[in-house]
Parts: C-alpha cells; structure tokens; sequence
C-alpha cells in the first residue's frame, strides 16, 4: 500500500488517512509532495488523479479521498473496529465525518493548518467562530454520550476526520470547554499525531498562504 501526501505541516486533508492507518496498525510507503512546487506538480501528475492529496494506492486500487480512504481502510482492516459497533452510534459517526469532510469552509479558509506555528492574537471572523462553535457542538455531545475519551469511545474514522481540527484550534489558540478541549489534548498527544508533528517540524517548505501572521 502506498499513501501519496503533501507536506506534513500544511496538509490537512493528508493527516486523516494518514492517522487512521497508523491507528489500523496497517504497513504503508509513503510518498511525499511537497505542494505547489515543480518537481511537486510532477509527482501530482504521476500519482493523483484529481490532482489532490491525499491518494492510496493499494494494488490495482487507486482512491482519490480522505473520506473514502478513511471508509475503505475500516472495511479492510477488520480486527480493529474503526467504526462505532452500534448501527445508531455508526449512522451518528459518519454523519459527523461527512459534515467535517463537506463543511466548515469558512474555519478552514482563515484558519489553515500549520503544526510549527502557534498564531499569536488571532480573532477568528464571526463566520469561522459559527463553524467552531458547531464543531465544539459536535464534540460536546459525542463526548458526553460516548464517556470518551475519543468521540465515539474508542478511536473511529470520526476522530481522523476532526484530528486536524484539534491542530487548528491549537495553532490560533482558540478557546474551548474544558471537555472539548481535554479532547483536543488527548488529540495532539496520541502517538500517531505526535510523529506526524515531529516530521512536520522537520520540514523547511513554506507555503505563503497558510502563513497567517501574528497579531500585536
């Protein structure tokens, strides 16, 4: 199985597959594109054929999305369930997956994501502060039925697609509840996310526009 991915630090739509391979315990390449650059193109051109990260590549199989990676992985892999048990609490998790894949266009535009960076002094717009008060929301109420600690009890496809939420809401220092924000902690500590922070760290490209600067 081969992982196409763009940079580390930027790349949100990478992380969420990326995650929940790792949490599957699954063996995969990757191959990494560093986004808008020439040699980048290139490999786009290569091994996307929507021209988007992230892609699998998994023998003859070729998926272009993060959802319908994250989709296909837990059909896969069976020995760890990747998906709530119960049909109700299922239904429930990808609802909440397909709103954070369709969704929340106006907190990922201003707020993009960026692990080396925490953003000093930013005010989110009043309609990125509506999406992050859904989001919180949905959290809220997966954390208070489930007992968490993750939104749907254990680990699920639900907790790849929100993961780089958690990373946004860290980098511009948003201010949550404190069952929310436990859940985000717990987030940014889990292994998986921790190795994905350190490669980005590592990095030197810089793409411009996710470069929010602080605010005095």
């Amino acid at each position: 199985m081969k992982l196409v991915i763009g940079n580390k630090n930027y790349s949100s739509w990478s992380l969420r597959p990326w995650l929940l391979m790792h949490h599957a315990q699954l063996v995969f390449e990757e191959v990494n594109i560093s986004l808008f650059t020439e040699e980048g193109a290139s490999l786009i051109e290569q091994w996307c054929p929507a021209k988007r990260v992230p892609v699998l590549h998994d023998g003859p199989l070729v998926l272009w999305d993060s959802l319908a990676i994250c989709e296909y992985i837990a059909d896969k892999v069976t020995r760890i369930a990747l998906w709530p048990e119960r049909a109700d609490e299922r239904a429930r998790a990808r609802a909440i997956s397909a709103e954070m894949h369709a969704g929340f266009a106006d907190m990922r535009g201003e707020m993009p994501m960026n692990c080396r960076r925490v953003v000093n002094g930013f005010t989110p717009s009043l309609e990125a502060q509506i999406d992050i008060n859904r989001i919180v929301q949905l959290f809220e109420d997966a954390l208070q039925q489930s007992g968490g600690p993750w939104l749907f009890g254990h680990y699920t496809v639900a907790d790849a697609m929100y993961a780089p939420v958690a990373a946004r809401f860290h980098t511009y220092n948003i201010k949550l509840p404190v069952l929310s924000q436990v859940y985000v902690d717990r987030t940014l500590d889990d292994a998986p996310m921790k190795d994905w922070y350190a490669a980005a760290r590592a990095e030197t490209a810089v793409i411009s526009k996710a470069e929010i600067p602080d605010v005095e």
